[in-house]
């Protein structure tokens, strides 16, 4: 998973949010601690699909899948990073 997606994640957040935070770290629960609000929820839904390049089938998310940027990574950019890794792989195999 590249740091860029990590940064971009960040970036978003601190954008958004109207509290004050000194502290962000990839651990920080977003909403939990009033980073983002629930009306949000889309806004972070439809970046992290621009960021990951896949769709995200909201009728399967659960309660939590947005915790925070480590649970966002995990959820949705790990596996387009995998995939490219195996696409990538195979490219070179094959030449």
């Amino acid at each position: 998973m590249s740091e860029s997606t990590r940064v971009k994640l960040r970036a978003f957040v601190l954008e958004k949010t109207e509290s004050a935070i000194a502290d962000l770290t990839d651990q920080t629960h977003l909403f939990e601690n009033g980073l983002l609000k629930s009306v949000q929820v889309m806004d972070l839904i439809l970046f992290v699909e621009e960021i990951s390049g896949e769709e995200i089938d909201v009728e399967g998310l659960k309660p939590g899948a947005f915790k925070d940027i480590d649970t966002i990574i995990k959820n949705f950019c790990e596996n387009r990073d995998r995939k490219s890794t195996r696409l990538n792989s195979s490219h070179t195999s094959t030449s």
